[in-house]
């Protein structure tokens, strides 16, 4: 299959520098000419939207992606698959990493600590920045019902910070409101036990009480945030020395 696109990328490109007008072409058939102009592969590929749009009579579609290099802007012709509109901004934050992991290995780290398979997840992206000079791997991806963010770093695969936050309302009562001890107990769960020096406070807001707790594990500072309804809503944790 792959060898299949390939071959017709490429004739599809012939047929562009030679002039040549061809049948109608895909969206997604637009977006892989896109691909093959910037030299960037689909799974290099981060952000790619694309869609159809129209323009003093003419249709073509708008293919945005971004890379390590930049933000990539195309206009594909929907009946010849020429490229009419192209624009392309350098990233301001662009690295070169000839050391360290690559984003493979960076999404597999992230993975593998939330627990989950690549296949599980969706609305899956990843981009390289630089933060206090160091230069780390920033991935999100969703699985039902929750979202997943990750800092990686891209020397040497350290987790500087990761959490995971449950997504849609919260359910029960808005006025259900926890003891200083139950509050306590549920954080310290949610840390499977193992919280160092935690302290735990109630706020109110948006119309509920909720709950916020701070402890230390090891190295890392961890946050898990409550309901009034005992229900834990978020937890992060980020690593003591990781931007310093």
């Amino acid at each position: 299959m792959k060898s299949m696109i390939r071959k017709t990328i490429a004739v599809s490109v012939l047929a562009l520098s030679a002039g040549i007008a061809f049948a109608a072409v895909t969206e997604n058939e637009a977006v892989e000419i896109a691909l093959s102009d910037a030299g960037i592969a689909r799974n290099e590929a981060s952000w790619l939207n694309s869609h159809r749009d129209r323009d003093d009579g003419r249709l073509y579609y708008d293919v945005e992606f971004r890379s390590d290099e930049g933000k990539w802007e195309y206009e594909i012709d929907s009946e010849s698959g020429r490229i009419v509109g192209f624009d392309f901004e350098e990233s301001r934050t662009r690295v070169t990493l000839e050391d360290g992991i690559d984003r493979k290995e960076a999404e597999s780290i992230a993975l593998s600590d939330a627990g989950f398979d690549r296949n599980e997840v969706s609305r899956f992206r990843i981009e390289t920045d630089r933060d206090d000079g160091r230069v780390v791997y920033e991935i999100s991806f969703n699985v039902p019902g929750y979202e997943y963010e990750y800092d990686i770093s891209a020397s040497d695969g350290m987790i500087g910070k990761a959490s995971w936050e449950k997504k849609g309302r919260i359910a029960g009562d808005r006025n259900a409101q926890l003891t200083q001890a139950e509050a306590e107990r549920i954080a310290r769960e949610a840390l499977e036990g193992n919280a160092e020096r935690l302290s735990v406070w109630e706020d109110w807001d948006d119309g509920r009480y909720w709950y916020e707790a701070e402890a230390m594990i090891g190295d890392y500072k961890y946050e898990v945030d409550i309901a009034g309804t005992g229900e834990v809503v978020s937890v992060s944790r980020e690593y003591r020395g990781f931007w310093r």
